[in-house]
């Protein structure tokens, strides 16, 4: 595999046709959204309907990037990726793509500090944290929240070496 370029999207080693929307979150960085894939993003949630869903995850899913930030916060910490866990982070992404920092700074969070099943969680991370900052409205703030976000995903990453 070809070292991982933050402009291209060919050297990301997962694309968005290798699996369903409701995994992209996980799987692919900023630059990998295209508008058909925003769109075929947008619809998947549209066509969601949870049973006895709290308010907050109802207006996540209709892009509501404060409740989607919210109900991503209940799942913390993320011990496992669950069906729920799924359409509640691609509430997130939706937002995040939709330029909201905030949104792209959890989303950072989420994915530097949870075990996805694949190596490539730290780069991830950091491509979110580079989009958010790029749409960031106090890009000062932003970058004193990433650096934060960095540090804990270095220790996390000493954690698993050791």
């Amino acid at each position: 595999m070809a070292a991982y370029d933050p402009a291209s999207r060919s050297s990301w080693p997962f694309q968005p046709e290798d699996s369903s929307p409701l995994a992209w979150w996980r799987r692919l960085p900023s630059q990998a959204f295209g508008e058909p894939e925003r769109l075929h993003l947008r619809a998947t949630l549209e066509q969601i309907n949870v049973l006895h869903a709290e308010l907050d995850l109802m207006a996540a899913l209709k892009g509501d990037a404060a409740a989607a930030i919210e109900v991503t916060f209940t799942l913390m910490p993320m011990s496992e990726i669950t069906l729920r866990t799924d359409i509640a982070m691609t509430a997130l992404l939706r937002c995040a793509l939709e330029r909201n920092a905030a949104a792209s700074l959890v989303l950072a969070q989420v994915t530097g500090l949870t075990d996805l099943g694949h190596p490539y969680a730290n780069e991830l991370a950091t491509a979110w944290l580079a989009y958010g900052w790029l749409w960031s409205e106090n890009p000062r703030e932003f970058s004193n929240a990433a650096a934060v976000l960095l540090t804990a995903f270095q220790d996390r990453a000493r954690e698993q070496d050791e």
